[in-house]
């Protein structure tokens, strides 16, 4: 049974389901397909697909982090094909885990680290002395979508044609919305960070990702929510179910609080390139261009 035709029965025996849902039973079918969904023969890139530069210059922020601590493990969540901890580990060999729920990616990610020592995980472990980190992770988790009617927080829901209908929220949700507009919230985010905090004894956190603040993500007059097909941005997350990546950008302001809530502080927030260049991304540039 194809994936449309199991959710199309599915909101028949159940009833509408909150696009939450949706989103997370795709997603779930997407990275466990045998196809693999990230580089050129894929639906997008990550950043560690273009360049080996970039896992180079985060072993780099690594081995800084390192010197404070007589142990330093890293920890990545949702590896992609294995890419980056390949290039990072080409630089260094921490001790290094993965946390990896799509099977598919996790025998990818086996197959290309086969020549370093890295572990593969299912939850994250206990008081963790090191850096927990992620590069296009949160944005691919589940969002809830909401529009404001009638004064009123409305979540929407799919039904069985795979039409949007607004229903009761599932669960609490604030967002300052003007009446008609739609934002996509992500709670699993938020979740997220609190166990990385809950696990995470000494060390840091690294979240590289596409997202906004608070006032900027809510200034989305439709939301965030976005699909990748063939490298092609599509709109319509009810075509080609399963076939196409679904993403939404990440609430940062969110992820702050909810790191306060667990001690983490935030020590720096900026752009993926300014980072980069703080890091001497310009230097390997030039470096480049002599040689």
């Amino acid at each position: 049974m194809s994936l449309t035709d199991h959710l199309r029965r599915k909101i028949q025996q159940q009833g509408p389901i909150p696009f939450f849902h949706f989103m997370e039973e795709v997603s779930a079918h997407y990275y466990s397909s045998q196809r693999n969904p990230v580089g050129k023969d894929g639906d997008f890139y990550t950043s560690a697909d273009l360049d080996p530069v970039f896992g180079q210059l985060l072993a780099r922020q690594f081995e800084q982090w390192s010197r404070e601590f007589d142990s330093f493990t890293l920890i990545e969540l949702g590896a992609g094909h294995g890419l980056l901890a390949r290039d990072i580990l080409g630089c260094r060999r921490f001790p290094y885990m993965i946390l990896e729920r799509s099977p598919a990616m996790r025998r990818r990610q086996q197959e290309l680290l086969r020549p370093y020592d890295v572990t593969w995980i299912d939850q994250l472990p206990d008081n963790v002395t090191g850096c927990i980190f992620s590069n296009e992770f949160y944005d691919a988790l589940p969002v809830h979508r909401v529009v404001r009617r009638g004064g009123i927080l409305k979540e929407i829901y799919v039904s069985e044609d795979f039409q949007e209908i607004e229903g009761d929220l599932t669960e609490s949700l604030e967002a300052p919305l003007a009446e008609g507009q739609m934002a996509d919230i992500s709670v699993e985010a938020k979740r997220w960070e609190h166990r990385i905090g809950e696990a995470l004894g000494r060390g840091y956190h690294l979240v590289i990702d596409y997202g906004y603040l608070h006032d900027e993500f809510y200034a989305q007059p439709r939301g965030t929510l976005m699909c990748y097909w063939h490298h092609q941005a599509v709109e319509d997350p009810y075509v080609r179910i399963g076939e196409q990546d679904i993403t939404a950008h990440v609430n940062f302001s969110d992820l702050i609080e909810e790191g306060r809530t667990v001690s983490l502080e935030t020590v720096k927030f900026t752009s993926q390139m300014k980072y980069l260049v703080s890091l001497g991304i310009l230097d390997e540039i030039q470096a480049l261009a002599v040689t």
